[in-house]
């Protein structure tokens, strides 16, 4: 592919999440984002079979990149982490594992934004929720039982609690840095939540 079919399918792929952005993708048309971009139809079609062809391309680029720094950073069983490390590097090991997964993120912010915005895709956010729970579990150090139905609830609550720091982060604009964004998980992952109401109640 030469460097200007490069370029030319960069630039749909930005005109696309732009206007998907602004009106949604049910709205978007290949003749309306020809126009916006300021192509033909015809260039279009070079690149893509249709509009979900975009979205999809964009999507398992993202979610497949995702699942392999997740495999390669995240999901030590914490047992592991204080025999090898001791417990007071813990936080230390946790924060740099999410800065790898933030710093990721935050280079592709912009199109992290449009897909958890108003117009976004909660079914893509479901899958990459998955991914990050699943590169967790497998590397738990499991009991030759099954886990109890409150042990279940406690690991709902610290999965989807780093989750929700996420989606905050990005639907604001991920102003804060990914170090920051990393410190702020790892600390919730390793200070009890009492601990941190007490820290903001004493501010």
């Amino acid at each position: 592919m030469s460097n200007k079919t490069d370029r030319t399918k960069i630039h749909i792929i930005q005109t696309f999440f732009a206007m998907m952005n602004e009106m949604g993708f049910d709205k978007i048309t290949v003749a309306n984002l020809s126009k916006r971009a300021e192509i033909n139809r015809g260039t279009f079609y070079h690149h893509f079979p249709d509009k979900y062809a975009v979205l999809e391309e964009v999507e398992e680029e993202i979610y497949s990149t995702f699942k392999q720094v997740l495999t390669d950073h995240v999901g030590w069983a914490v047992t592991e982490k204080i025999e090898l490390f001791g417990r007071d590097q813990v936080e230390k090991l946790f924060k740099e594992a999410c800065l790898v997964v933030m710093n990721y993120l935050y280079e592709r912010k912009e199109t992290a934004q449009t897909l958890l915005g108003e117009y976004g895709r909660p079914q893509f956010i479901e899958k990459l929720e998955r991914a990050y729970i699943s590169a967790v579990q497998e590397k738990i150090r499991l009991n030759p039982r099954e886990f109890s139905e409150s042990e279940k609830l406690q690991q709902e609550f610290i999965y989807h609690g780093a989750i929700a720091i996420v989606k905050r982060w990005i639907r604001s604009g991920a102003k804060e840095s990914p170090e920051e964004i990393a410190r702020v998980i790892s600390k919730c992952m390793t200070t009890p939540p009492i601990e941190i109401f007490e820290s903001i109640e004493r501010r």
